[in-house]
């Protein structure tokens, strides 16, 4: 079996992701990247690689190196910090997203990517919301999650590449302190839908 790559192993999801995946695939097949370096002794129990996705060639790198087969594309700036910085917030969440999906094609890698519910908007219905539905999201990072979820489709239907996505709620680890996602927003827009 190819290993895992989880990019964004240090935000909400990866840090609880990571210890899951390891339980049940291994320490030594699960490995974990972030461009946040973790403290000396913080995980000791498996791999970790810097991986910035804004680099093609450190994905690469990492994908050959340790024979990547499936990858978490878990990296990207949520929210609140995205609003402060739409460039950015452009650059990591989709051109990071683009990069992996392109060293994915190339080594024949599955691409698991966690969409949002920051992908719908005030104009998506609140209730039994349908899986095709109005995604109009009114910040960047909620645009973000609608072109990054067509990207991956783009990438299936054209290019046969295995993509797999979620449109995950606003997520909190039990280890890992908030670091400015979708919650607030999204229990704003559901408020405002009910008025």
């Amino acid at each position: 079996m190819r290993k895992i790559l989880v990019t964004g192993a240090a935000g909400q999801i990866g840090s609880e992701l990571i210890p899951a995946l390891r339980e049940h695939y291994g320490s030594d097949r699960v490995i974990a990247s972030d461009i946040r370096i973790p403290p000396v002794g913080a995980s000791s129990d498996g791999f970790f690689e810097h991986v910035d996705c804004t680099h093609i060639r450190e994905i690469d790198h990492a994908v050959r190196r340790h024979e990547i087969g499936t990858i978490y594309h878990l990296a990207a700036l949520l929210s609140a910090v995205a609003e402060e910085r739409p460039r950015v917030a452009w650059d990591v969440n989709m051109g990071g997203l683009y990069r992996v999906l392109e060293v994915a094609r190339q080594y024949g890698c599955a691409v698991f990517y966690p969409s949002s519910i920051g992908a719908f908007g005030p104009t998506t219905p609140p209730r039994h919301t349908p899986q095709d539905t109005i995604q109009r999201p009114t910040t960047i990072y909620g645009i973000t999650k609608v072109s990054g979820e067509l990207l991956c489709d783009y990438y299936h239907q054209r290019l046969g590449l295995d993509t797999r996505g979620l449109r995950l709620p606003g997520l909190i680890s039990h280890g890992t302190l908030p670091g400015g996602g979708t919650t607030d927003y999204a229990v704003e827009m559901f408020h405002h839908a009910l008025r």
